[in-house]
Formats: C-alpha cells, sequence, structure tokens
C-alpha cells in the first residue's frame, strides 16, 4: 500500500480529559473522524480523579469506539505530554505516569487489538490545536452536563 492510500484510509482522532477541580469531577471529550466521513463524537462524565487520569480515561474510550471499526490506520491527538510521552515507543514496560499504570496498560491493550504500533499513531499536539475534545471534556465536566452522554453512533 502506498503511502497516499494509508493516508486516505486513515482515520483520525483527537482526546482531551478535564478535571474541576483538579482532582475533582472527570469529564472526557474525544473526536474520531473516518475516511468516508464518519464522525462520533464522545463526551460524558468519567468519575473523580485527575487531569492525567482524565486525559487516560478519554483516550481509553476514543480506542474502544475505534475498535468495532478496525481502521487499517487511526492518528490518534492528543495535548497530554503525560499519556502522549507514556505511550510512545519503545516502551520497555516502564511508566513514567505513576499511578496511572492500569490505565496505561488499558490503553496498550486496546492499541494491540488494534493492529500495534503499526496501526496505531499516538501524537502530541499543542492545547490550541485540540478544540474539539477540549470542548467536550469540558461541556462533559460542567455541573449542568453531570448525567452520562452516551457516545453518538457513526
Amino acid at each position: 500500500m502506498s503511502i497516499h492510500q494509508q493516508a486516505a484510509e486513515a482515520w483520525q482522532a483527537w482526546f482531551d480529559g478535564s478535571a474541576l477541580p483538579n482532582p475533582g469531577r472527570i469529564g472526557i471529550g474525544a473526536l474520531l473522524r473516518g475516511p468516508q466521513g464518519q464522525v462520533l463524537e464522545i463526551s460524558r462524565r468519567a468519575g473523580e480523579g485527575s487531569s492525567s487520569e482524565a486525559e487516560y480515561l478519554a483516550l481509553i474510550a476514543l480506542l474502544e469506539a475505534a475498535l468495532p471499526h478496525q481502521p487499517p490506520q487511526l492518528v490518534v491527538h492528543g495535548d497530554s505530554q503525560v499519556v502522549i510521552e507514556d505511550l510512545k515507543p519503545p516502551r520497555r514496560g516502564k511508566t513514567n505516569a505513576k499511578g496511572l499504570e492500569a490505565l496505561r496498560a488499558r490503553a496498550l491493550e486496546l492499541i494491540a487489538r488494534l493492529g500495534g504500533d503499526n496501526v496505531v499513531t499516538v501524537r502530541w499536539i499543542p492545547r490550541h490545536r485540540n478544540p474539539d475534545a477540549d470542548r467536550l471534556s469540558q461541556a462533559a465536566v460542567r455541573p449542568a452536563a453531570a448525567a452520562a452522554q452516551p457516545p453518538q453512533p457513526l
């Protein structure tokens, strides 16, 4: 498969997590876009915890949503340096994010189920380039959005 074919078939994804206060109520947001115009938004409360826990939970929700579609390529963007650095190969079984080991293990399990590093690429982006996922996570953590919102179908 050529690079152009891979780019045309790649799914794009963005995730973000919020905690209000930090630690406090967790909201997660994610956006998944398929190459044929499919769009899935996730915005929901995810309990209590820190902003780093919220970031990991948002990524996990995103990867779980992508799993049924088995994308041939998935490029995941996030503004959490903690999460992105924690997942960059080579992983060698160690984490820099203390206390987040179980969440990291779940994210890595989902990445493996999607095809591993041959399929899933995780990239850091600055916060200002992640407005949709930020909007979704902020909406979920605000008191008016306290009720859990299920993901919207593709």
